[in-house]
């Protein structure tokens, strides 16, 4: 028994050293595992709805291969109104600039910082589907306040201008054709206004260069046409005029020819009911929506509208644009007389 007290004894005595001696022992440092975390670039530009991929934005390097736990990161935006981070994607919101933050999650001590700087846009990406084929380049230029773009898919489409919804404003583009496409013989270009009626159904006022190639390919004629219920435009079989009008040659510039590689100038001002049309800065004339179609029109009140470019299968640079809904400036651009142009009494209609 006493034998048996004794080796217990011992083995305690054996513990309490072992015990003694680690923990005089120094801790060792914890391994670095991350080395450095750089950006790649000090800032970045984006247009508004444009996203980009964060992990392309920085490069970590490790004490050894990483795993993907390793390579892990948090990331923050000083301006989430502008710049907002979504998982690993960083989406412009408004434009502005945004500092954004990366930091590694197993070595918080490492991080990096960069930019990305919004720049404006003329054409809002929420209502417009804009072919990867266009281009964009020069869309906005700070500088001088404008900008251009090209339709270079030459697919038909509809351009919308960001932040512009009111029955009040008035836009204007220079428009280049280059070229039509897709052997279409009744190409039409130029600005138009779209919105909901009565009945919440998305209508449309285009007003246009008609460039009819099938009567050669140099044009003076601009015309008008209401669209209703969105697709139904007024020059298709069985559209009857209580649903929409149409007048290809409402107004002309005269002996002045547009071609190919011709710039002409377009303005349309809305006020309401009324549309006031500009041809190379001249006053061309007026249209007024009718009370009888359901076009832009609710009960006794015109509907906003948003407002922009459009065309049929053209290959067109559209530049030095502007667009404004100050009423000043809108009322600026109605003629105290206008001269409305006529519909179901023209032959020529």
């Amino acid at each position: 028994m006493k034998k048996t007290i004794r080796l217990l004894a011992l083995g305690l005595l054996a513990c309490i050293l072992c015990l003694t001696v680690t923990a005089c022992l120094p801790e060792e440092e914890p391994e670095t595992i991350i080395e450095s975390l750089t950006a790649t670039e000090p800032s970045t530009t984006l247009k508004i709805g444009e996203t980009v991929l964060l992990t392309n934005m920085y490069k970590i390097k490790g004490t050894a291969a990483l795993s993907a736990a390793q390579r892990a990161c948090t990331y923050e935006s000083s301006n989430p109104e502008i710049v907002a981070i979504n998982g690993k994607r960083a989406e412009a919101l408004a434009s502005g600039t945004a500092t954004i933050t990366v930091t590694s999650n197993v070595d918080q001590t490492k991080s990096c910082s960069f930019e990305i700087v919004v720049a404006r846009v003329f054409i809002d990406r929420d209502i417009t589907m804009i072919p990867s084929e266009d281009d964009f380049s020069n869309e906005w230029d700070e500088q001088t306040g404008t900008g251009s773009f090209r339709t270079s898919s030459g697919l038909t489409n509809f351009y919308y201008i960001a932040d512009i919804f009111s029955d009040k404003w008035y836009v204007e583009t220079d428009i280049t054709i280059h070229k039509v496409t897709n052997d279409d013989q009744w190409p039409k270009i130029g600005i138009v206004a779209s919105g909901k009626n009565s009945r919440e159904k998305e209508t449309m006022v285009a007003f246009f260069l008609n460039a009819t190639v099938g009567l050669g390919s140099e044009w003076n004629e601009f015309g008008v046409c209401e669209v209703s219920e969105g697709n139904h435009w007024a020059w298709e079989p069985n559209i009857p005029d209580n649903l929409a009008r149409h007048h290809d040659y409402a107004w002309n510039t005269g002996d002045s020819k547009i071609t190919y590689g011709t710039t002409f100038k377009l303005g349309v001002a809305r006020n309401g009911m009324d549309f006031h049309v500009y041809v190379n800065g001249n006053y061309a004339g007026s249209f007024q929506l009718s009370k009888d179609l359901d076009i832009l029109y609710n009960g006794e009140t015109p509907v906003a509208s948003h407002v922009g470019f459009f065309h049929f299968n053209c290959d067109a640079t559209y530049a030095n644009y502007k667009a404004t809904a100050d009423e000043a400036e809108v009322l600026a651009k109605c003629p105290e007389t206008p001269v409305y142009c006529g519909f179901l009494d023209d032959e020529n209609d």
